[in-house]
Formats: C-alpha cells, sequence, structure tokens
C-alpha cells in the first residue's frame, strides 16, 4: 500500500507550465532550466512542459511547415523498432496514451508518429504532417 501511496506522490510534486511561444519560456526560465529545447524554432508555438524535481520532464510543441527543417536538425536518428520506457505522471493530460510505458514503436509508427533519439539527449516523437513533436528526457 505505501509503495502505491508514493507513486501516487509523483503527481503531486509535477510541475506544469503552457507557453504560447518559444520567447514566454526563455522569460520564464524553462529554456534555461533545460525544460524546453534551447533550439526551437522561434516560430513554435503551443508549448508545454511538465518536470518532476527528480530531473525527469516532458514537452510538446507545435511548428509550421516551414520550420520543418530546424526541427528536422533537433532530431537524430529515428528509432525504427524496440520498445521504449516513458513515465510521465498522469497529470500531464497532453501526453498521448501511445507514448507511455511501453512504448511500442512500431505501433506508434502506424499513427502516423516517428520516433527520434534527439541530438541533446530527449527522445522525440514527431509528426511531421501534424507540425506536431513530444519529447521527454
Amino acid at each position: 500500500a505505501l509503495a502505491i501511496f508514493f507513486a501516487g506522490c509523483g503527481d503531486l510534486c509535477v510541475k506544469i507550465a503552457l507557453f504560447d511561444n518559444v520567447e514566454e519560456a526563455r522569460a520564464a526560465g524553462a529554456v534555461a532550466a533545460g525544460w524546453v529545447p534551447d533550439t526551437l524554432p522561434k516560430s513554435a508555438s503551443d508549448l508545454r512542459e511538465g518536470h518532476l524535481p527528480d530531473g525527469r520532464y516532458w514537452g510538446v510543441f507545435s511548428f509550421p511547415k516551414a520550420d520543418e527543417a530546424a526541427v528536422r536538425a533537433m532530431v537524430g536518428e529515428e528509432i525504427n523498432s524496440g520498445t521504449l520506457t516513458c513515465d510521465p505522471p498522469g497529470r500531464l493530460d497532453w501526453w498521448p496514451r501511445l507514448v507511455r510505458t511501453p512504448v511500442n514503436v512500431e505501433q506508434v509508427r502506424t499513427t502516423g508518429f516517428k520516433l527520434y533519439r534527439g541530438t541533446d539527449a530527449r527522445t522525440y516523437v514527431v509528426n511531421w504532417g501534424q507540425g506536431r513533436a513530444y519529447y521527454w528526457h
């Protein structure tokens, strides 16, 4: 019972922030803290981030088609198979269920998303057609 209690406490510790654009995230200190990538194109919008005191964090942003090359420069090697671990707190209601442990790479890819090992040690899940990217570390 104690294990369940303490596991639930992680949700209480999560800090969540929403930003309209990168400049708002920068002004709030989210970029300097590392919760929002510093390489995002200036046109990125609808940024959301959630982080825990232990250093884990999750985020999402939208980007226009015109800045696809800038986002591609952030992501590295594509992940084509296997299973990944991603355990966001339940309070991140904007985090897709499909990208929760266990993350079945093949199944995620059938939905239009592609997974990448970022050049910045993050893992990215990108839907290029929608201009939407999720990341975690």
